[in-house]
């Protein structure tokens, strides 16, 4: 009896676990990401650290023994794939981020299922709850916060806010084609291979918007710091994660798990950068969290089938 109230027990304890190992990684990686991108350039920054973190992945798929073969028919949105789950969201995110608190970029970045309602409305046609229209309407009403903040300031126009929110426009995307496509390849496999070919276009733009290319034999301590934990941390731990609870967990569960995340941003950017987020930064955080709660959170007593 005690045996089989335990095992229970356990799996929550592992769930937990996994939930406090992703909201930690990708939350504190927005001030590390910070401080990247203002030692390096954006661009190449993203290059030193995505084909390492990509390999380690692949690395992963190869001694779990998953196939590491994208069949030829599927090429096509594979490379579509890549392009927004990786190469728009880092490039986008890269110069967002260089150009705002770390604490904001989060709140923005993380409107991610918003984005991902209004897609599937249109491609995986989902119907429109009332519930999600309160959630659309919280969502946009976190973004006029932020942009209305920023479009006070006439001297400067909310660059930094649009390029955060076209990533999380990308990635909203290619999540819903992600589920659309289901592309016969294993997680980790298809993780490390979208990382790796979403790359090579970052590569090939780098020296383009940083023709010095800096010596990597210059960098500060935490600089280094920002890429070991960009490759191992944010780009292999966070993604492994992720995908095991994608595939272990509740639909609902692994998908509120990221809402952690802008939380841990905020406060972390606080405690490692100084920053001090105003009663915008705040009110944005409040209503962001609130319109993916109403998205996300199973109404009480639905049942799904198959599930």
């Amino acid at each position: 009896m005690s045996a089989e109230s335990a095992a229970p027990r356990a799996g929550v304890a592992s769930s937990l676990a996994l939930v406090a190992v992703l909201g930690l990684t990708w939350g504190c990686n927005w001030p590390v990401l910070k401080v990247g991108v203002t030692a390096l350039a954006p661009l190449t920054f993203r290059t030193t650290t995505l084909p390492f973190a990509a390999l380690a992945l692949l690395a992963i798929a190869r001694l779990s023994g998953e196939s590491l073969r994208i069949p030829r028919e599927s090429w096509g949105r594979f490379a579509a794939l890549a392009f927004l789950n990786i190469t728009a969201w880092n490039v986008l995110i890269v110069f967002g981020v260089q150009q705002m608190p770390a604490g904001r970029s989060a709140i923005i970045a993380y409107t991610l299922p918003i984005w991902s309602v209004l897609f599937s409305l249109w491609l995986l046609h989902e119907p429109l709850s009332g519930r999600k229209i309160a959630g659309l309407v919280l969502g946009i009403a976190g973004m006029a916060v932020l942009l209305g903040d920023e479009a006070l300031d006439v001297r400067r126009a909310p660059t930094g806010t649009l390029l955060i929110l076209g990533a999380a426009l990308a990635w909203g995307l290619g999540t819903v084609l992600l589920r659309r496509w289901h592309l016969p390849l294993p997680h980790n496999a298809l993780t490390g291979w979208m990382m790796l070919v979403g790359w090579i276009p970052v590569a090939l733009a780098a020296p383009a918007f940083d023709p010095q290319l800096r010596s990597l034999s210059g960098l500060s301590g935490a600089a280094w710091f920002a890429i070991f934990y960009n490759i191992f941390l944010s780009g292999v731990i966070a993604n492994w994660t992720w995908f095991r609870m994608a595939r272990t967990l509740p639909v609902a569960v692994s998908s509120l798990s990221s809402l952690l995340v802008p939380v841990i941003g905020v406060f972390s950017g606080m405690l490692f950068l100084g920053e001090r987020p105003g009663a915008s930064e705040f009110v944005a955080l409040g209503l962001v969290l609130a319109s993916v709660a109403c998205v996300m959170w199973p109404v009480r007593g639905a049942r799904v089938a198959g599930r």
